[in-house]
């Protein structure tokens, strides 16, 4: 129990480390950690892939809200978390992510409890289900055109993202590192750029936010479309945030982002139990445990759970603080061009040993895509078509 405390531990270190480096992921460590797996063991890096993964969502809301770098998970709540920060509430919108992820965390093992005790056969009721799936996805698009503000301008950025999508992982044979490439150039460089103006942050007061129980409320219904999406392929937490705060009348900006902390962390526990409850995984890592068939008990993968939870919580309210209290320090737009050059360097390095010249142009396409959402005013996840397009055709086997 202490030595997978130990790996439980490292893998949270990792995790806070890859949240606070925008442009890296978890799919981006795995293939890499796999190698230690033979040294490990089995119990032993279960318990280091459960910390990464934990850690790595919790600590991503600090360049989500301080820098307006998200990822495919959290492209929804970046804006609404960086106009906080802008408004010198920061330190509050990161907190607020953090509580939701907590409560979501906790929410999904009741969750799983429950529909575990019901004793329903998911697996037969994904395969029924699965027939579906293009056309509410189809569905999820034209509601995403119709509820905006912007249709013209959401439905080119959804068809331009969409046949990128197709041509990189429908028409030809993607790579691990090809989603990265993809998602660091859309939703990384482009809110860097718009950075470039910006010299400081402005005054930050370090403050927690006042728990209500509406923030309950909303964690519930995260956790509930973090389930969901277990059925649902190709669509992002940002998405699935985005149609239930249309489906709740979710407005307040803070009930926003305690559901989106929510629904990521929700997911990312559900794409794990996946495995038993509809026999695929969801994510990299869940797909990891099940290609190296690595055996679990429920309750040790939730004892896990709690405590990087908890960890990462804790690393989450002491780093914000710090680098609130330091960035001023620093001018802000010397910051993003480092980060926008760090990013390129990395996507260079993933893509040197397989076709660098065919990534070098998806990663400036995607950028392409990712300037022209982000100056159109479009939602950042419409950009998800990127992923939603293929899925469609693979379901609909065009």
């Amino acid at each position: 129990m202490i030595q997978n405390l130990l790996f439980l531990i490292f893998g949270t270190v990792t995790g806070t480390i890859t949240g606070l480096i925008p442009g890296i992921h978890p799919n981006t460590i795995i293939p890499i950690s796999i190698v230690l797996y033979p040294y490990f063991g089995s119990n032993n890096y279960f318990s280091f892939l459960i910390g990464l993964l934990i850690a790595h969502y919790f600590l991503n809301y600090i360049p989500s809200a301080f820098i307006g770098v998200p990822d495919d998970e959290s492209a929804v709540a970046a804006v609404p978390m960086h106009n906080l920060t802008i408004l010198g509430r920061g330190y509050e919108a990161v907190v607020l992510a953090g509580f939701g992820a907590f409560f979501g965390i906790i929410c999904s093992i009741l969750v799983f409890m429950i529909i575990s005790a019901i004793n329903i056969d998911f697996q037969s009721f994904y395969s029924n289900f699965k027939p579906f799936i293009p056309y509410i996805l189809i569905l999820f698009m034209l509601i995403s055109i119709i509820f905006s503000k912007n249709r013209i301008w959401t439905f080119l950025i959804i068809l331009f993202s969409g046949i990128l999508g197709t041509i990189v992982f429908y028409k030809n044979p993607s790579f691990n590192y090809s989603l990265t490439v993809i998602f660091t150039g859309m939703f990384g460089i482009p809110l860097l750029f718009e950075n470039l103006t910006k010299k400081e942050l402005g005054n930050q007061f370090i403050s927690f936010p006042e728990i209500k129980m509406s923030y309950l409320k909303s964690a519930i219904f995260g956790t509930l479309g973090g389930f969901f999406r277990i059925f649902i392929p190709a669509t992002g937490g940002a998405q699935m945030n985005y149609f239930l705060s249309k489906l709740i009348k979710e407005e307040n900006i803070e009930n926003f982002i305690i559901s989106q902390g929510s629904i990521t962390l929700s997911n990312e526990l559900f794409s794990i139990l996946a495995i038993m409850l509809i026999g695929t995984g969801r994510s990299g890592i869940s797909e990891a445990i099940k290609s190296l068939k690595i055996e679990y008990v429920t309750s040790e993968l939730f004892s896990n759970v709690l405590i990087a939870t908890g960890l990462s919580f804790l690393i989450l309210t002491v780093i914000s603080k710090y680098f609130l209290q330091n960035i001023n320090k620093y001018d802000y737009s010397i910051i993003s061009k480092i980060l926008i050059v760090f990013c390129t360097i990395l996507m260079l390095i993933l893509s040197f040993k397989s076709y660098p010249i065919y990534h070098i142009i998806i990663y400036l396409v995607s950028i392409s895509i990712g300037i022209l959402c982000v100056k159109k005013r479009v939602n950042l996840s419409n950009m998800m078509g990127v992923l939603i397009f293929p899925t469609i055709l693979y379901f609909l086997k065009i």
